[in-house]
């Protein structure tokens, strides 16, 4: 029977999540090149980055202000039907 020891399982472990974990933290890094002009168009990307995610913010919040301001509109007609009726029972 075969019995893999210790050294040799992790050896084994280590030569499958290495290039692994170098490619994802190759991939996801967010240094700054070092040529100015990269440099300068990684910072324009970014500042793009964080208006585009204000933006859909902005949306959300907007959204969310409608569905409340529908919601006090119909409870407003509601209660004007309500009235109408209530009034017309009076006056009848």
């Amino acid at each position: 029977m075969n019995h893999l020891s210790l050294p040799k399982l992790s050896t084994a472990l280590l030569a499958f999540a290495f290039p692994f974990m170098v490619g994802c933290s190759v991939f996801t890094s967010s240094s700054l090149s070092s040529d100015p002009v990269i440099a300068d168009q990684q910072r324009r990307v970014e500042a793009l980055k964080a208006e585009v995610t204000k933006a859909e913010q902005d949306v959300e919040y907007a959204e969310e202000k409608e569905k409340a301001a529908k919601s006090r509109l119909k409870a407003a007609q509601d209660q004007l039907r309500v009235m109408q009726t209530e009034a017309k029972r009076r006056n009848g």
